[in-house]
């Protein structure tokens, strides 16, 4: 007891720094929340917070979709602090990076002091990390889980015990009930444990891990509770490609998504990935190799059976990739220091310069619907304004294109429990006014239609029955138009 007690006891100097780090990144993830336009998932994320804050029986909502809830459970807390709905929920995920800044640091002090002040600067201030744990997703919890489920495997691998063996499977469990790639991080564990315990063939060494896989399944299984849990397995086989199918053409989307990988890293992390190159040239210590699995493992399982990959998607595998990356600069000394800080200026421009010039920020192509395409939401909030004023005097109908996604459901957070302001998804490619909305005109309702100029279809026959009110612009020339039905 004594020994794993002094073993995990933070300095006050690594407090110090860690609150010291903590502190400048909240200040820089906080920097413009809500400049980011919302997006697609995180329109359909926050609208089912509201609705299980709302709604007593559908605390389950997200399994319709075969989504699991926890990321919804937590941010549906947050409405009852802070107003605006996106940046509430939005804050959800600065908190998550800020705890694995933690966390990550935290196992720097543990099993690498040196490389403390390399992790520190690598985390805080590389674009990866600092874009995608400032969206309203489940990502940057499936990656603060991820870390601690790698710190648990290094510790319950050291120190065999009960207490840690619960910890590990609750955490397990809570990762699984984020997000479906956390399967990942039962398998890396096992590997881990085994890897550090492999020598000790004494009865707890099989029972430990055993007491955390099968708690991680148990809090899995609470989701039964749900009547849509079956929904979460059909759902991932429409992101994934099947073993016979893969067999089939082994090398699509092999080869493609490793160009993917490799763009992304490049985009995202900078120059400062160069520091793999080290890798062959220093002797490294033993428990250095698992770090390489937690990172290589989900990574090279994403390339090979993703059917489609994005830099979101790989947010949990970045973690262990900087601390890899700062290991190998620690070893240069002070000299590793430098080289890293300014290997990281290029991502310093980057957060500079989306919080300056958000509107013409260019992304990734494979990204790019962040920030612009119909899955962005520039102009959904002003829009908002808009109706709520009018449904002060007027009872409101708006039709949007899609039935889920950016619109309705960017326009829904925004007018939650407006009692006189209906949305009303109308689907895409009409030629003609949808006739619920014509009905709803007739009927004498103020009528709307909310659509991307980019994917109106509307005949010009039916030009004179809307009139343009707002037109709200979006990148690439794209416009966000508001449509009144006059009566």
């Amino acid at each position: 007891m004594v020994s794993i007690v002094n073993f995990l006891r933070p300095t006050k100097s690594f407090l110090l720094i860690l609150g010291l780090f903590i502190f400048l990144l909240l200040s820089i993830s906080s920097l413009g929340l809500d400049k980011l336009p919302v997006f697609g998932d995180e329109a359909i994320y926050v609208r089912w917070s509201q609705i299980i804050k709302n709604v007593e029986t559908l605390r389950f909502i997200p399994l319709t979709d075969g989504k699991q809830p926890l990321f919804m459970w937590l941010t549906a807390a947050t409405f009852k602090f802070i107003p605006d709905p996106l940046i509430a929920s939005r804050l959800v995920a600065v908190v998550a990076g800020l705890f694995t800044l933690g966390v990550v640091s935290y196992f720097s002090f543990l099993f690498m002091p040196r490389a403390l002040i390399p992790i520190l600067l690598l985390f805080s201030f590389n674009f990866y990390t600092y874009f995608y744990n400032r969206l309203a997703l489940a990502d940057s919890l499936l990656s603060l889980f991820g870390v601690i489920s790698m710190l648990l495997a290094y510790l319950l691998g050291r120190y065999p015990r009960l207490d840690l063996s619960l910890i590990t499977g609750t955490v397990l469990g809570l990762a699984w009930i984020t997000k479906s790639p956390a399967i990942y991080f039962f398998i890396l564990f096992g590997l881990t444990y085994l890897y550090f315990s492999f020598p000790k063939r004494t009865p707890s060494f099989y029972l430990y891990p055993l007491i955390s896989v099968a708690l991680g399944f148990l809090i899995y299984n609470l989701l039964r509770l749900g009547p849509q849990f079956h929904q979460i397995a059909l759902r991932n086989q429409d992101y994934l490609w099947t073993i016979s199918e893969i067999l089939k053409h082994p090398f699509d989307p092999l080869i493609p998504h490793f160009k993917d990988l490799i763009g992304f890293l490049w985009f995202y992390l900078g120059p400062t990935i160069f520091g793999l190159i080290l890798l062959p040239f220093f002797k490294h210590p033993k428990w250095l190799w698992p770090i390489l699995a937690w990172w290589l493992v989900p990574t090279f399982g994403n390339i090979v059976f993703a059917k489609v990959l994005t830099a979101r998607y790989l947010l949990y595998t970045i973690p262990p990739l900087l601390l890899l990356l700062a290991y190998l600069y620690s070893k240069l000394g002070k000299l590793g220091n430098i080289i890293l800080f300014l290997l990281l200026i290029p991502s310093l421009f980057k957060i500079i310069n989306i919080n300056l010039n958000t509107f013409n920020f260019k992304l990734p192509p494979q990204d790019s619907g962040y920030l612009s395409d119909w899955t962005s939401g520039w102009g959904i909030k002003s829009a908002s304004q808009y109706l709520i004023s009018h449904s002060a005097t007027h009872n409101v109908i708006v039709g949007t294109e899609g039935y889920f996604g950016t619109l309705p459901q960017g326009l829904e957070i925004y007018t939650d429990s407006r009692p006189r302001l209906t949305i009303i998804g109308v689907g895409l490619g009409f030629d003609q006014l949808p006739a619920q909305l014509t009905a709803a005109r007739d009927a004498g309702d103020e009528v709307y239609l909310l659509i991307n100029r980019s994917r109106n279809q509307l005949d010009s026959s039916v030009n004179h029955q809307v009139k343009l009110i707002k037109s709200y612009p979006k990148p690439r020339g794209d416009f966000l138009d508001l449509f009144l039905l006059p009566r």
